[in-house]
């Protein structure tokens, strides 16, 4: 099975090589966790390798997402005939929803993508009643799908189980999952980020949750090391 790098050294590592080509991973953690940061790795790693690359987004607009790479020394401006940055109203629910499923599958097509990063998606779920928010999640499933692509999905985490996506939908159409989250010990310990890789089907990777920091280079996981 070919893998794509997601980036990030440590949790190309912790994956056994890296995020397997075609697969939905969804990256769920708390505000502040460096959910977006970590698809931004993974884009530019795309970028980095030749790949043509999307990112859809309901939270930034186009320039915010290249001034927060910028931030890292991740240089977008650089690739921009490779790169598609589309911001989502997602207010409008149904407009959202219809242009992703008729524009996207073009976008991808015409652009012969390969990776796709949609950002943050609990904003879209937040429009839908819980049948409905299904049937949306599954609808950009299949269109990723069918278009052959490797994708990273972030989601806002339940606020009682921070392993959770806001919703506990995501995880079950995606193939990956991985979660950020804060970890403290006890009452009287420092927190720390925590990065945890709960599922990726169809290879083998570490199951426990390791150290991660939000650096001047973006996210560093710390493969060796133990949370405490």
């Amino acid at each position: 099975m070919e893998l794509l790098s997601s980036g990030i050294d440590g949790l190309d590592l912790m994956l056994g090589g890296g995020i397997p080509k075609g697969h939905i991973v969804a990256v769920v953690g708390q505000y502040g966790t460096g959910k977006t940061t970590l698809g931004l790795h993974f884009i530019y790693a795309g970028l980095q390798n030749g790949e043509k690359c999307i990112i859809l987004s309901f939270d930034e607009d186009e320039e915010s997402l290249i001034q927060d790479a910028k931030s890292f020394g991740m240089d977008f401006d650089s690739y921009r005939d490779n790169l598609e940055i589309t911001r989502l109203e997602a207010s409008e629910v149904k407009e959202s929803l219809r242009k992703i499923k008729s524009d996207l599958p073009e976008i991808i097509k015409g652009m012969g993508a390969n990776r796709v990063l949609i950002d943050t998606i609990s904003v879209f779920e937040a429009l839908f009643e819980d049948e409905e928010r299904y049937k949306a999640l599954a609808a950009i499933r299949n269109i990723l799908k069918n278009a052959k692509v490797t994708a990273i999905i972030t989601s806002e985490a339940d606020k009682n189980n921070p392993m959770s996506s806001k919703y506990g939908l995501l995880e079950y159409i995606c193939d990956g999952a991985i979660s950020l989250r804060y970890i403290r010990g006890s009452e009287l310990e420092e927190v720390k980020l925590g990065l945890e890789v709960i599922k990726m089907r169809r290879i083998k990777h570490s199951r426990k949750p390791k150290p991660y920091e939000i650096t001047d280079t973006g996210m560093v996981v710390f493969e060796r090391e133990e949370i405490f």
